[in-house]
């Protein structure tokens, strides 16, 4: 039943080509494991300024590609790479995409994202109808790409090409919305009758993740505990009754991990590989990542270690505030990261007071990342929310145990370590609170200190398994739901 099934699958951010969070790995992930199933999966992503893109062997499928947008049609290019099993096209327009950054800065946003990913909405549906691409799924992911399925249902509507096709969308992180003056709809060439409560306005605004609600022919996010917690008042973001409204079609799957890119026993980022019966591997890789970041320590000495898109989001105020006394914790502290230009300015300072305890490197690269995970000690995950997660599942493979706070899909995921029991594969925290990470931090060492109960933690959670095969099958039963809506069964 799957062979049938043809996917257009569609991404502001793909790893490694662009990433800005963990949407971009689960895009170069999951359409991999839906093509395993037999699915025909083609993925859809704007060609940015990068190396990671510049560098592939790409081929222009379609020189000009007239896209409207407003009153006027934008010319843009559509080229394609093979990977895989899977088409990967990159929508080319230099006014929209020629630059380094998916979003913005981190001073802000791109002053015309409400334009630059207009077009990129209708790009991918132009392109599909020109070629004549089958498609049964479309597949979009956040809040760049929730016109589509306003477009399918409003410009599309009588295209024979779309008459049964299907919009699956995805919610990795409602907090961004993609919230705009009300005069971007102009540039959808919607009239004003759509600009209503009830369907594209929010607080006087044109919110794109709103209109990708209301429209979709099916929802989902990515943990049942997220699910759960943004259709509350404090969790919401002002959507939760949007989201309550739509709960017949509002699904929630786990996001997986790729374990052909992460494992410890073939990643070929680190230095040394291990496995759960040979950890002789992780000790090298420690002292590969103390040097990397120009620090120095014991093998002894706990490394912990911070990755991730640096923002509120992530528990970066309660981490920097609790940073004075975990510094004095006789540990060593490597940061990973990028993102708002106040807490890289904040983390910068720390590191120059303290150049021998805390390594700094602003950066999100695929060899960095693996590095952090293989050679630290312990994951410092001290988020104020998170839907899903993939630090914490990564850092599990790698024996690294995380100390994560009880939100989301770190909820779900980190099994609470107990002294009694001797069970647990990392140490959680509930308040966000500088105090309450703290305590957790301090137990996790104190386990640290006992080297046979520190490998016990780590096995525990090595032997985890998060695969993406068991979420890919639950995709292949949303898409056919999706379908079954779409088509009246």
């Amino acid at each position: 039943m799957n062979q049938k099934l043809h996917v257009s699958y569609v991404s502001a951010e793909i790893s490694p080509f662009a990433k800005s969070g963990e949407s971009a790995d689960v895009a170069s992930s999951l359409p991999k494991y839906l093509a395993h199933l037999g699915m025909e999966v083609s993925v859809f992503m704007p060609k940015y300024r990068r190396p990671e893109i510049e560098s592939l062997p790409l081929e222009c499928v379609m020189k000009e590609l007239l896209v409207p947008v407003g009153e006027e049609k934008v010319k843009g290019s559509v080229y394609k790479a093979e990977l895989g099993k899977c088409d990967v096209y990159f929508i080319d327009s230099p006014r929209h995409f020629w630059r380094e950054d998916v979003y913005g800065t981190g001073k802000g946003e791109y002053l015309d994202n409400d334009e630059r990913f207009v077009f990129f909405n209708r790009a991918v549906l132009e392109y599909l109808l020109e070629v004549k691409m089958p498609v049964d799924i479309i597949h979009c992911n956040n809040w760049p790409t929730a016109l589509i399925p306003v477009f399918l249902k409003t410009h599309y509507l009588n295209k024979g090409l779309f008459k049964n096709t299907a919009s699956v969308f995805t919610l990795h992180n409602v907090a961004y919305q993609g919230e705009f003056p009300p005069e971007s709809l102009a540039l959808t060439g919607l009239n004003w009758n759509y600009f209503t409560p009830s369907q594209l306005s929010f607080n006087g605004q044109f919110n794109f993740l709103k209109a990708g609600v209301i429209f979709s022919d099916v929802l989902n996010t990515v943990s049942s505990a997220y699910k759960r917690e943004i259709q509350t008042e404090k969790n919401g973001w002002g959507v939760e009754e949007i989201l309550r409204n739509r709960k017949n079609i509002f699904y929630s799957i786990r996001n997986g991990v790729d374990y052909e890119v992460w494992n410890s026993e073939k990643d070929p980022y680190i230095i040394a590989n291990y496995s759960a019966s040979n950890l002789k591997g992780k000790k090298k890789c420690k002292r590969d990542l103390l040097q990397e970041f120009g620090l120095s320590a014991s093998p002894r000495t706990p490394l912990l270690s911070f990755i991730s898109y640096l923002s509120s989001q992530k528990g970066l105020d309660i981490l920097l505030e609790a940073m004075e006394e975990l510094i004095q914790l006789r540990v060593r502290l490597v940061v990973l990261g990028k993102g708002d230009e106040k807490y890289e300015n904040m983390l910068d300072a720390v590191q120059k007071k303290y150049p021998r305890k805390m390594g700094v490197k602003f950066d999100l690269s695929p060899g960095l990342t693996h590095k952090v995970a293989a050679g630290a000690d312990i994951c410092l995950i001290p988020s104020l929310y998170e839907p899903c997660g993939l630090t914490q599942l990564y850092s599990f493979r790698y024996g690294t145990v995380p100390v994560a706070r009880a939100t989301g899909g770190l909820r779900e995921t980190v099994k609470p370590f107990s002294l009694k029991t001797q069970k647990g594969t990392g140490f959680v925290f509930k308040e966000y609170s500088s105090q309450a990470f703290l305590k957790a931090v301090k137990m996790a060492l104190s386990c640290y200190a006992e080297p046979e109960l520190w490998e016990k933690i780590m096995l525990a959670g090595m032997q985890e398994d998060f695969s993406w095969q068991i979420s890919a099958r639950k995709y292949a039963k949303l898409y056919h739901s999706a379908l079954a809506i779409k088509r009246g069964g």
